[in-house]
């Protein structure tokens, strides 16, 4: 499986999630997330998406300079609606496009370094799932009622290691 196809799994288990969270569900503070809320860590992830297509035609990816768009941490719609544009235009990026990407340290300078858009669509991927794992939680223990892909937030590695033991 290429990063485009896995990041289209991922998209999909991300809305069948959108599709069953009420709006209240959405923003509603959890103490896991230190009072952050599931759809703040579902608009983190689509920023960075976004990030990336965006930063493709200009040749700099900025993952630090995101728009923080609050209607994507507020209305599941919304998120749901960025997300699906998002999966439409990724069949137009390339992955040997080289790219720059522009770090932020906390210092003065912002470094760029060498990149490609294969590169930064496998990290995008592994922020997700980074974050999904977290999500995964905050539903777990306080939204039973919404049904969850078993391998939601999980790695590929994993998955396959589960297979293997059985």
């Amino acid at each position: 499986m290429q990063a485009k196809e896995a990041i289209l799994l991922t998209i999909n288990q991300i809305t069948d999630l959108l599709v069953q969270i009420e709006p209240h569900e959405y923003r509603q503070p959890l103490p896991e997330f230190d009072g952050s809320t599931l759809g703040q860590h579902f608009r983190h992830i689509l920023e960075f998406f976004i990030c990336l297509e965006r930063g493709v035609p200009s040749g700099t990816v900025d993952y630090a300079s995101r728009e923080r768009n609050l209607l994507f941490e507020d209305v599941p719609g919304v998120a749901l609606a960025a997300l699906e544009s998002f999966a439409n235009a990724l069949g137009t990026l390339q992955p040997s496009t080289e790219v720059a990407l522009k770090a932020e340290f906390g210092g003065a300078d912002r470094p760029c370094y060498q990149s490609t858009v294969g590169r930064e669509l496998t990290f995008v991927y592994d922020h997700a799932i980074h974050h999904l794992a977290m999500i995964k939680i905050g539903l777990r223990c306080h939204f039973p009622h919404i049904q969850i892909d078993r391998d939601l937030g999980v790695s590929p590695s994993t998955v396959k290691a589960r297979k293997v033991v059985g």
